[in-house]
């Protein structure tokens, strides 16, 4: 017995070793949250104007274009909870916040990153961000997050090929930087049908429903005590995405937005879901803006901020 577990450890140390090493070179790779975290570790208390939220805004608003120090701290399918998780870490440090962007999209209140397909995303947030967000201890680690394909070839064009400049995918000031432009009536289809729940009416969903509401009503709550303007704002869809979403879903999502920000004299809501001012060049896909689209909203959303005030 004493034998075979000698042999068994001596078999597996390569192996932790090999699986160590892997882990400690791939959080060496640059991403997009390590970025943000450093940067709002150096420059939240200079940021007037933060962007929260999903692709949405994280392609859709760029602060190039705001006349206030702006950051977006958007990610990829990040849900409210994530928003909260990264207004929480930071929010003692926001001596010069004045407003905080919210975005609602179709799905957010119905949704938790958690739940979704990118689950594999809460890594980022506890690896990077040092977030305690786990929800299996595969979150902790980048070997077991993805599967060993993503990361052999990460390693590959990092270590190998030297493409250092391909894993950073947003500006200096955390704006998705433009990617190729896909169908609209294709993306709209099979986007609206992603974003779209079975049954809004289940136990589970309601209780995201109700969780992301408390959510919205704290940070809110927080924002108003310290003299912090609150926008919640719905992002312009082309009408392939609007055609095909659930009516029902939407109708409830304007609505409680509606409801809240009428409850909260340092908020308000701006719903652009079908703005007929963006046409199909000011979109990269069917729910997400183009390079020029973004350029669109952000000087309409800076403009509408300094009328607020």
């Amino acid at each position: 017995m004493k034998k075979f577990i000698i042999k068994t450890i001596l078999f597996l140390l390569p192996i932790f070793a090999i699986s160590l090493s892997m882990e400690i070179l791939l959080r060496k790779i640059p991403n997009d949250y390590l970025y943000k975290k450093e940067y709002l570790d150096k420059y939240s208390n200079e940021i007037e104007t933060l962007i929260l939220g999903s692709s949405h805004s994280f392609y859709g608003l760029n602060p190039d274009f705001f006349s206030s120090s702006t950051f977006n701290a958007a990610h990829i399918s990040q849900s409210l909870n994530y928003d909260y998780e990264i207004f929480k870490k930071y929010q003692d440090n926001l001596h010069n916040l004045k407003t905080l962007i919210l975005p609602i999209s179709y799905f957010t209140l119905y949704g938790k990153l958690e739940n979704g397909s990118e689950s594999w995303r809460v890594k980022n947030y506890v690896i990077y961000y040092g977030m305690n967000v786990a929800n299996s201890f595969v979150d902790y680690a980048e070997v077991l997050s993805n599967q060993p394909k993503v990361n052999r070839k990460k390693f590959y064009g990092y270590y190998i090929k030297s493409n250092h400049d391909q894993y950073i995918s947003c500006s200096e000031l955390g704006w998705g930087t433009p990617i190729q432009s896909k169908d609209l009536v294709e993306t709209g289809k099979a986007a609206a049908e992603r974003h779209t729940k079975a049954d809004i009416t289940s136990d589970f969903n309601n209780n995201i429903f109700n969780n992301n509401q408390q959510i919205l009503n704290t940070i809110i709550k927080w924002c108003k005590k310290q003299n912090i303007k609150v926008l919640l704002l719905t992002l312009p869809a082309y009408t392939t995405y609007r055609q095909n979403i659930n009516l029902e879903q939407y109708g409830i999502t304007i609505k409680t937005a509606n409801k809240i920000a009428s409850q909260y004299d340092n908020c308000i809501y701006v719903n652009l879901f079908d703005d007929t001012n963006f046409v199909a060049k000011d979109f990269r896909d069917a729910d997400h803006l183009s390079e020029i689209g973004a350029e669109k909203l952000s000087k309409l959303i800076d403009k509408k901020i300094n009328e607020w005030k």
